[in-house]
């Protein structure tokens, strides 16, 4: 099976989510981070024959981008990534209890406001964050308009960056870790919302492509008032 440069990107961003990754047979792909803080479910072109674990993704990422124009067989215990030049490198399975994995769709939501983000929006913010050190990301209603911004909230005097993104009802100040920030650049539709739980609700960002099957879940700050 041929994987497309798409979903080998797809499959780095993931890897920036967490190490390992659980295959199953079709074409959805799912994977979380180890306290489950982050969420990232995504539909590719490929149909994966049958379940399959992986521990080091970014290990296996590396070994098919050495290869020559690859094609890649899955086996009952591992898998086989062919080069056109006639190599071949045999990469086994892991033992899926290893492995963590969301479920396979998105809980249900209750919103509190909704907006759009570009994927100049997502390079900006990622690279101004990196650049003056913020470390948080804060979506934050007052006074009827709604404002987004990235700082440093535990030193006053630290640069910032500021966006408008238009009107709200209430009041509210919705923050999350920069270091959660870990989507992939491309124009989403953002909702700020509950997730509803048997545990009660949870406060999140669920970020949903306009352009493909590409969704995240990401646990809002603790520190966020609404």
């Amino acid at each position: 099976m041929k994987i497309s440069n798409k979903t080998l990107s797809l499959l780095q961003s993931f890897a920036q989510i967490s190490s390992n990754l659980l295959v199953k047979p079709g074409k959805k792909l799912a994977t979380r981070n180890a306290v489950n803080s982050i969420q990232a479910r995504a539909i590719v072109d490929e149909t994966f024959p049958q379940q399959f674990a992986i521990y080091d993704l970014n290990q296996l990422l590396s070994l098919i981008s050495v290869s020559q124009n690859p094609d890649v067989e899955f086996g009952d215990k591992s898998l086989t990534i062919r080069s056109e030049n006639g190599g071949e490198i045999e990469y086994f399975y892991a033992d899926e209890s290893l492995i963590t994995s969301p479920n396979e769709n998105a809980p249900p939501l209750e919103d509190i406001y909704t907006f759009k983000l570009t994927g100049n929006d997502i390079q900006t913010i990622i690279k101004t964050a990196s650049i003056v050190s913020a470390t948080m990301l804060n979506i934050v209603s007052e006074k009827g308009k709604v404002t987004l911004s990235i700082n440093d909230p535990k030193n006053s005097t630290s640069h910032s960056y500021k966006k408008p993104l238009g009107d709200a009802e209430t009041s509210f100040n919705v923050k999350m870790s920069i270091d959660s920030f870990k989507v992939v650049a491309d124009e989403y539709n953002v909702r700020v919302a509950y997730v509803i739980g048997k545990s009660g609700k949870t406060l999140v960002f669920f970020f949903e492509s306009t352009s493909s099957d590409l969704t995240y879940l990401i646990a809002a700050d603790s520190s966020s008032k609404v």
